[in-house]
């Protein structure tokens, strides 16, 4: 079985266009800094740019290169596809998704992920999810990422063409537990009842209170989960911000 790390990539954005391509922490952007950190956490596996064919997204194919990165150029739209697509070509049976806006992303915890799907390699979803079972991709959280095998998502592609499951590639599987095996890992306890938290980028907003808090962690000593959860509570700033936030961007 070849493993793989698809990044789903494009500079289109209609609350803040280009975003991850724009200067985050000094000149780095937050591509730059996800593919670093998936690079250092990840030695040996196949790692994917999956960006649109639209020629806005030249650039986005440019910085896979530079970085040494395999890319694909697919449908923006049509996300599923975008991504059976690049795991074709690249050989990829089973591969983990990550989400190109998310700066604070836990690359650290991907060896749970295939670890998870090593001992039950008969699912064909395997993600972090809270108590109430609902997976960290339907929350604001953006720390992990989700596993997912080309034979789920091409059964998924069979299964519909509804936006909603093409757009976001693995909705289908886990809102329909009947026909596709999936596998739920416990949240570490700093963050498994956090629904206040909001780590993931979507507008200027967001963009702004993360890139203080991105400066302000990436020289901690201590990096951990827990360490970040306390350096956010520590803050009043940047709880009730994210609060905020997240009431503009309900999932």
């Amino acid at each position: 079985m070849t493993d793989g790390i698809v990044i789903q990539a494009r500079s289109g954005s209609t609350r803040l266009p280009a975003k991850i391509l724009l200067p985050f922490d000094g000149q780095r952007r937050i591509i730059d800094i996800i593919l670093e950190n998936i690079r250092r956490q990840c030695p040996g596996k196949k790692i994917v740019l999956a960006t649109t064919d639209s020629p806005a997204d030249d650039r986005i194919a440019d910085i896979a290169s530079e970085a040494g990165v395999l890319c694909y150029r697919g449908s923006e739209n049509d996300v599923l596809s975008r991504f059976i697509g690049a795991a074709e070509k690249f050989g990829i049976d089973r591969l983990i998704r990550v989400c190109s806006d998310n700066p604070f992303l836990r690359a650290d915890s991907f060896a749970q992920l295939f670890s998870a799907h090593d001992a039950n390699p008969q699912a064909d979803y395997v993600a972090f999810a809270f108590p109430d079972g609902r997976p960290t991709i339907k929350s604001h959280l953006g720390l992990y990422a989700e596993l997912t095998t080309l034979d789920a998502l091409r059964r998924a592609a069979a299964a519909t063409r509804q936006q909603l499951y093409i757009e976001h590639v693995t909705i289908y599987l886990y809102t329909h537990p009947d026909d596709f095996r999936c596998c739920f890992l416990p949240l570490p306890d700093a963050v498994s009842n956090r629904t206040d938290i909001r780590l993931t980028l979507d507008t200027q907003s967001d963009f702004d209170i993360l890139r203080r808090l991105y400066r302000e962690f990436s020289g901690a000593p201590d990096r951990s989960v827990e360490a970040l959860m306390a350096l956010i509570d520590a803050n009043p700033d940047y709880g009730r911000i994210m609060k905020q936030n997240i009431q503009q961007n309900e999932k």
